[in-house]
């Protein structure tokens, strides 16, 4: 049998696929992650921890958490099953992306021609094309690593989070962006529509934070560094003024509920 010579560090294999060495402890903690040791001590990773490694970040990019991950890939390590599921993720972006494409087009379009949108017409545009999931990359991997704890990622990475839960938390937040935008340039966040946004978008952040401050200030200093990068910045499911105004409509609801206005 011909010896499997191909092996790599932690650092090499980190920088190959855009990840972290702390991703790679975390997969490893996880238990989706078993590398070889040196004489030393040192992790080296073989052809099937790559191979095991490929299917795992298949599977988070289609949204998955690591213990359905996990689930999926024990005793096998399936790479061409992940990827199966990947490109079926891929096939159902495409599909949604084409639809928002032809509205687009469509009222381009009418505008072209001197038309007007409806209100109706206007609201399904949004929500059509609306990104309502941020879009996952090498370098928001990296982001997440920086401003999360390994024992914070592999706790929300491990949360029973379905994609029925996915899509309605996204299309909440699509709606929370909705509004903010419907209230026009003029936004004062004490009214009773931006309390009314701010109770909602708390409920969001509590479902996700659980109670815990700490996960609450990483999440706010990484979509503060997210939007600050003009690459990351198209992808984010909100913008900057929609964060500022989430913020202070937050605190004034704070003190509406404390009885101090």
């Amino acid at each position: 049998m011909k010896p499997n010579v191909f092996q790599e560090t932690a650092a090499a294999v980190a920088k190959r696929f855009g990840v972290s060495v702390k991703a790679l402890r975390v997969y490893e903690d996880a238990g989706l992650l078993k590398p070889a040791r040196t004489v030393a001590g040192w992790r080296i990773y073989r052809q099937p921890e790559i191979e095991r490694l490929s299917a795992i970040l298949a599977l988070k990019q289609i949204g998955l958490p690591l213990k359905r991950i996990g689930d999926l890939l024990r005793g096998s390590g399936d790479l061409a099953a992940a990827l199966a599921l990947q490109e079926a993720a891929l096939e159902d972006a495409r599909s949604e992306a084409e639809q928002a494409l032809a509205l687009v087009r469509q009222a381009r379009a009418r505008l072209n021609g001197k038309q007007s949108l409806s209100p109706d017409e206007l609201g399904k545009l949004v929500r059509s094309t609306a990104m309502s999931e941020m879009k996952w990359s090498p370098k928001m991997e990296a982001l997440a690593q920086k401003h999360y704890t390994p024992e914070q990622l592999q706790e929300i990475r491990a949360r029973p989070f379905t994609a029925e839960d996915q899509a309605r938390v996204g299309a909440a937040w699509t709606q929370v962006f909705a509004d903010i935008d419907a209230l026009g340039p003029d936004l004062d966040p004490a009214s009773d529509k931006a309390l009314d946004i701010a109770r909602r978008a708390k409920a969001l952040i509590d479902e996700f934070t659980q109670g815990d401050p700490s996960l609450m200030q990483a999440a706010a200093r990484m979509n503060s560094e997210a939007l600050a990068d003009a690459e990351l910045r198209p992808s984010m499911p909100m913008g900057g003024a929609h964060f500022g105004f989430i913020t202070r409509a937050i605190n004034e609801l704070k003190l509406r509920d404390a009885g101090a206005i």
